[in-house]
């Protein structure tokens, strides 16, 4: 499986919330079952916006993603998408034993906030999209090699 193709969508800047949402909406067109999008930033980066945008497109409730943050992991659309949040993870080892090898190896779409918490358990086709704040509402959405 390819990993997909935003090279004409990003780099971007959105101004607002709205705009990072819809962002998502474009993104989502291009996933797959099993594409795994590691979402790279610091708090208030904009990545749980840019999950609702993902939700929205693959056709679920986008206002119902929320930030995983004390789950590790929410399913949405009876496991279409994973959003996992990995910020309180400490380790890879416990990555590892917390079962984030399984759990990225199926059909789900799957958002991972705080991807580099997971050391070597992203699969190899993961995106890295990185999120900066710039400000204000302006955020920047860059895909990044890994």
């Amino acid at each position: 499986m390819d990993a997909p193709d935003f090279s004409d969508l990003l780099p971007a800047e959105t101004d607002s919330a709205e705009a990072t949402r819809a962002l998502g909406r474009r993104l989502a067109e291009r996933l797959e079952p099993g594409d795994v999008v590691a979402l790279s930033g610091d708090l208030g980066a904009g990545k749980t916006h840019l999950a609702h945008g993902v939700a929205d497109g693959l056709g679920l409730d986008g206002d119902a993603v929320t930030s995983p943050t004390f789950a590790l992991v929410q399913e949405h659309g009876d496991g279409a998408l994973l959003h996992l949040d990995l910020y309180r993870v400490e380790s890879e080892a416990e990555a590892g034993r917390l079962g984030l090898g399984e759990l990225l190896d199926g059909d789900a779409v799957a958002l991972v906030e705080w991807p580099e918490r997971a050391g070597g358990w992203l699969p190899a086709r993961t995106v890295w999209l990185r999120l900066a704040h710039l400000g204000g509402d302006r955020r920047r959405i860059e895909a990044v090699e890994r």
